[in-house]
């Protein structure tokens, strides 16, 4: 894909957005100006963008009809509905689909995401997928919408995925920088991701150095906002997903303890959801109603 066909927004701030449209919506780039320059909250490599959809460790990836897996009794990546059963992918298929821009402005964009025969293959449901990027004030904030266009009640889950920097800057170090995490549970998985057991958190500052790769999995927030805190680059990221309240969920990973990333993923349901099919985690949305939610992340200066 030629670079002519990703979408940059500018707010007055002189922050910057880069949103690739027809790989997936992907948001590629999301930069302010700092006392460093420019500086990139999400991180970035021309390399993986080259290998797209295979590998997408970068920017935010959407995350769509289904966050992270499902199983059946012997079929990976399986999910079971209705009395039959479909094949889906980690995380869905809306990260490696092509999505239509139906709004611009200078600093906000509109995707939409709508069923075909090659998503009806695995998810037999018509429905509408939209979401906006826009920037104000330095902050990128993201709004989703998903309409149920069938006749009959639509399961899913959804969530983002984004990549975040670390260190923010070559004025610090990865294993200086830290996690701000409110009170919550902390969710741990049986090996099969067929039950989860939670305990109780208390308010943290978990370190970026502390391996990750298994995922860890919080719910329960009184807040939901998590700060990526880089002390060396006094520089600091806030993901706010207040106005979404079925995003009950936050995974954190990193592939490796010096991975040039980190990840702080709000989700709407956990692990294995359809399988499990706990009350209240997987949505079931009802004909023509609409699903909503809003959240927001900023790069900042540490006061």
């Amino acid at each position: 894909m030629h670079k002519d066909t990703f979408i940059e927004l500018r707010d007055e701030t002189g922050s910057l957005a880069v949103i690739a449209p027809e790989l997936g919506g992907w948001l590629l780039r999301y930069a302010r100006p700092t006392r460093h320059g420019l500086v990139d909250a999400l991180h970035y490599e021309q390399a993986v963008l080259e290998r797209y959809p295979k590998e997408m460790w970068a920017g935010n990836p959407l995350l769509f009809p289904m966050v992270s897996f499902n199983h059946l009794p012997g079929k990976e990546h399986y999910y079971a509905w209705g009395g039959r059963e479909f094949p889906l992918g980690q995380h869905g298929f809306a990260r490696r689909s092509v999505w239509n821009v139906i709004g611009r402005g200078e600093a906000e964009v509109t995707l939409e995401l709508t069923d075909s025969a090659a998503t009806r293959a695995v998810y037999p449901f018509a429905f509408s997928h939209r979401v906006t990027y826009r920037l104000a004030g330095g902050r990128l904030q993201l709004e989703q919408t998903v309409e149920n266009r069938s006749a009959e009640p639509m399961p899913f889950s959804t969530g983002i995925h984004p990549y975040f920097q670390v260190p923010l800057t070559a004025h610090s170090e990865r294993n200086r920088c830290f996690v701000r995490i409110p009170a919550c549970d902390q969710l741990a998985a049986d090996v099969r991701y067929e039950q989860f057991a939670s305990a109780p958190q208390p308010a943290q500052e978990l370190p970026v150095a502390r391996d990750v790769s298994g995922t860890m999995f919080l719910g329960g927030f009184g807040r939901r906002e998590l700060t990526l805190v880089d002390p060396g680059s006094q520089l600091e990221i806030v993901l706010n997903w207040e106005a979404s309240p079925q995003h009950r969920f936050c995974a954190l990973w990193a592939r490796t303890t010096d991975a040039p990333f980190y990840c702080l993923e709000p989700w709407t349901a956990l692990p294995n959801s359809f399988t499990r099919a706990q009350p209240g985690e997987l949505i079931e949305l009802p004909p023509g109603q609409t699903f909503r939610a809003g959240m927001w992340m900023e790069l900042r200066e540490m006061t």
